[in-house]
């Protein structure tokens, strides 16, 4: 009994305090792992930025920094993604403020409404189509949403972008005339087969290719054909003769025979037999081509630069907004980065 009473003691008095250091110790590293993931970055009025908020920040600001202006960029990413979350806590903070309130409901209802403006009823088609217009993957895209709903908001009750003048309007068409394009006169002539067997198809576009051939050496040739009953177009009965037309108008209706005028050249041109959208056999013949005017283009010019505009006043109002915000620094990378000398004064990048 006593020996086994001496080993108890043993026992006891050396792996006791190995028990109590866990217990004592343990917690304190695990809380201290915690502590470091939420460990304040910067204070933003009411709002905080944890590192845990920095660490999920990275990510975003490299999916959406293309979209920012060149002076939004500087000093290191480290630096540009605090900047970032400081940026979008300002626009948070207002948005409280002016009781902006973005939850589920009314992201389902901007869903369906620009799912309404594009005329896309498939969620699947609306997720593919909005990763080819941002070049984003959906969800990035919709975990930016809430910030693009309280900037549509901001951008209501709290900015005023100026509308672009005439003078803006002529110069930027001046200036880009390539890329409003051109508009054409042309003739065309469409025939469909009468089935869809091979014989039938070769023997459709063998005779268009003839036309095309007779027309090439006699351009007056096509005209009368395009005026014949064989031709389908619904332009027949004025000689196939569809009257100046821009080329992002037609793409709305006719994408290939757009595409195709596009490349064919300019007047006294005839393309090379093709298949439009309907699977239709055509020919086009370009009597005319020209800059598409300026006022076939004015209200997307105009839409172009107040879209313009408001981003840039956008970008000023965080700008100065942020300037008149408490924010306060902890990071010690941002703090040597910018030379902050007390890192609890307010401080705004310039």
């Amino acid at each position: 009994m006593q020996k086994g009473s001496r080993l108890s003691q043993i026992f006891v008095l050396f792996f006791a305090p190995v028990i109590v250091f866990s217990l004592l110790f343990a917690p304190l590293i695990s809380l201290s792992s915690y502590e470091s993931l939420n460990a304040v970055m910067a204070i933003v009025g009411p709002k905080s930025i944890s590192s845990l908020d920095y660490e999920e920040g990275i990510e975003r600001y490299k999916n959406l920094s293309r979209f920012f202006p060149n002076y939004r960029k500087k000093g290191s990413l480290h630096a540009q993604v605090i900047d970032f979350l400081i940026d979008r806590a300002v626009v948070d903070n207002v948005a409280d403020e002016e009781s902006i309130q973005v939850n589920e409901k009314r992201i389902e209802a901007e869903i369906q409404k620009r799912m309404e403006a594009q005329g896309i009823s498939d969620l699947e088609q609306f997720k593919k189509a909005v990763q080819t217009q941002f070049n984003l993957p959906y969800d990035v895209w919709l975990e930016d949403l809430p910030y693009q709903i309280k900037k549509g908001q901001l951008l209501q009750i709290k900015v005023s972008p100026p509308l672009p003048s005439e003078q803006e309007v002529l110069a930027w068409y001046n200036k880009n005339k390539s890329k409003v394009g051109s508009e054409f006169k042309f003739r065309e002539i469409v025939f469909s087969p009468s089935n869809a067997s091979i014989d039938e198809e070769s023997r459709v576009f063998n005779e268009l290719t003839e036309i095309r051939n007779k027309s090439l050496k006699d351009p007056s040739f096509f005209k009368l054909v395009a005026s014949g009953p064989r031709n389908e177009s619904r332009y027949r009965l004025n000689g196939g003769l569809v009257n100046w037309v821009p080329t992002f108008e037609l793409f709305k209706t006719h994408p290939t025979t757009a595409s195709v005028l596009s490349q064919v050249g300019g007047p006294g041109k005839i393309s090379e037999v093709f298949r439009d959208d309907r699977k239709r056999y055509c020919l086009v013949y370009i009597e005319g081509m020209r800059p598409t005017p300026l006022d076939a283009v004015r209200k997307g010019i105009q839409g172009f630069l107040f879209r313009e505009k408001e981003q840039t006043s956008f970008e000023e109002w965080v700008t100065n907004t942020r300037k008149n915000t408490s924010i306060s620094i902890f990071d010690p990378i941002y703090i040597k980065e910018h030379n902050i000398s007390n890192p609890e004064e307010k401080y705004n990048i310039d």
